[in-house]
């Protein structure tokens, strides 16, 4: 007796599990570029945001170091004796460096912002005096602007 014979099984991929395979590894490639892209964008706030951080960091040093300041005092030519970054008012520096790429060298800068309130105090007759200095630095990266803002206190040095 012979056995009844058996269709020949087709061993492979058809056409249509072939494009859904290909679609699959599109979507995920096309995922996986997009999330590498918003890393790398993150990346990038976040050292712009250093750098704007280490420059107000420095204005603030400056501000905390320079000297003398003694508000009571006058130098010799009568004017008191008052560090330039301790001005009273309001100073705006331009093109303040916030970060330098290194291959491209392209640079990323800001306007700092520092404004100077005579904050004094009078206790038992004697005049404390006491500056504050509020320091700003703005700028724009991809079309966004953005800010960053300490402040400090600075008493007379005597």
């Amino acid at each position: 007796m012979t056995k009844p014979s058996t269709p020949h099984l087709e061993v492979g991929f058809t056409l249509t599990e072939a494009a859904i395979a290909i679609c699959l590894i599109a979507i995920s490639m096309t995922a996986v570029m997009m999330t590498m892209s918003r890393l790398n964008e993150s990346a990038s706030v976040a050292r712009n945001s250093t750098g704007a951080a280490a420059a107000v960091q420095n204005q603030i040093d400056l501000i905390l170091s320079d000297g003398p300041f003694n508000p009571q005092k006058t130098n010799e030519d009568g004017t008191p004796q008052i560090p330039p970054e301790l001005v009273i008012g309001t100073h705006v520096t331009t093109n303040v460096p916030i970060y330098r790429e290194p291959t491209t060298g392209i640079v990323v800068s800001g306007t700092m912002t520092t404004t100077v309130v005579d904050m004094s105090t009078v206790l038992a007759g004697i005049t404390m005096p006491i500056y504050r200095a509020d320091v700003s630095v703005t700028y724009n990266y991809r079309s966004r602007n953005y800010t960053l803002s300490r402040s400090t206190l600075r008493a007379s040095d005597i």
